[in-house]
């Protein structure tokens, strides 16, 4: 069994292991000794980048997640390349969106670099490793046009929950052509990231965003599974009795990203065969040298046996591999590793 059908079985079911899917993104380029700006610009460095990291760890996927703002500069954003990660530079004004005309993902260069890198990775590793491509999900994806703190402002309106959903309704068809232009060439699941929707709380993400969600992964599940990426807490449960796992769960995503805030264990009590889960290892603990390395296995040996009954899980981090230092984060992984190799044969 290789990479790529070792993972669909994960998310079918009880595979022969677990899957070993760290969400990689900076530590990738340290391998071939580039810098993350040009791993985030040039699909060849990307690809090579993601093909060696996968090889020199073991790891069963690559991925072309780099940032935020692919679909954001398709829509006018402009990209801030002097931060560690690439950010905008200004956001749009929610007041002038409606007069800016919808993209044409086709000329966009940032968009075209994403396709082309699932492309290389097809042509390099296609039908043997499984390729990850990669959109923002509604509500990050507002996020990165408008700002966050403006988003949340509209809900002071009296009709917020309307204008969130008419701003989501707009940018939805483009998100489901990125990740269409990703499908057609070589892509087997589509990663959706959606890192703030543990701020604004279950009565809010059900009223504004749920129904564009499922609605985006009912498009693509036509094609390919959906990794739903979301970061933070997202077990909050509200005084109306609103759950917030139970919600992203219900949009029927194939793999839920965890971050370590959630009791995982918890959550495979709740979710059940509703979808198989990746993470949940507390970044904390693996990316600070205050932890020993006894720590450290202990945080991940503490992941993999949570994870592992029953089948449906991939192992993972909460979020994104800890990349610095560059010794320690592959200490790390080599670990992490190598108790996947111990304890998650089924």
């Amino acid at each position: 069994m290789n990479s790529l059908e070792l993972t669909f079985s994960a998310i079918k079911g009880i595979p022969e292991r677990i899957p070993f899917n760290p969400f990689i993104m900076h530590l990738a380029p340290m391998l071939l000794h580039k810098s993350y700006n040009e791993y985030c610009q040039n699909p060849e460095v990307l690809a090579d980048s993601q093909i060696k990291c996968s090889r020199f760890f073991g790891i069963d996927h690559v991925n072309v997640s780099t940032d935020a703002y692919r679909e954001a500069n398709a829509w006018g954003v402009e990209i801030n390349w002097e931060s560690h990660t690439p950010v905008a530079k200004k956001n749009i004004n929610i007041e002038d969106f409606n007069s800016i005309e919808p993209p044409d993902v086709i000329e966009n260069k940032r968009i075209q670099n994403r396709v082309a890198a699932v492309k290389k990775l097809h042509e390099k590793v296609g039908r043997s490793q499984c390729i990850v491509g990669w959109i923002e999900a509604p509500f990050a994806e507002i996020c990165c046009l408008f700002d966050l703190i403006n988003v949340l402002l509209l809900c002071k309106k009296e009709n917020w929950v309307e204008e969130i959903k008419g701003l989501i309704n707009r940018i939805l068809p483009i998100q489901k052509e990125f990740a269409k232009l990703q499908i057609e060439v070589g892509a087997d699941i589509i990663g959706a990231g959606d890192s703030a929707i543990s701020q604004i709380g279950p009565m809010r993400y059900e009223k504004c965003c749920l129904d564009a969600t499922r609605e985006l992964f009912n498009y693509i599940q036509k094609d390919v599974p959906v990794l739903y990426h979301i970061c933070g807490d997202n077990s909050v449960i509200d005084k109306e009795g609103r759950d917030m796992l139970k919600l992203v769960s219900s949009t029927k995503a194939a793999i839920l990203d965890l971050d370590y805030q959630v009791d995982l264990k918890m959550a495979k009590e709740k979710i059940g065969k509703n979808n198989c889960i990746r993470g949940n290892t507390n970044t904390m603990i693996i990316g600070s040298p205050k932890y020993s390395p006894l720590e450290v296995i202990n945080e991940i040996s503490k992941t993999i046996e949570a994870g592992k009954p029953d089948g449906r899980f991939m192992y993972a981090a909460g979020c994104e591999w800890p990349w610095e230092p560059f010794e320690m984060a592959s200490r790390n992984i080599g670990f992490a590793k190598a108790l996947i190799e111990k304890l998650g044969q089924y």
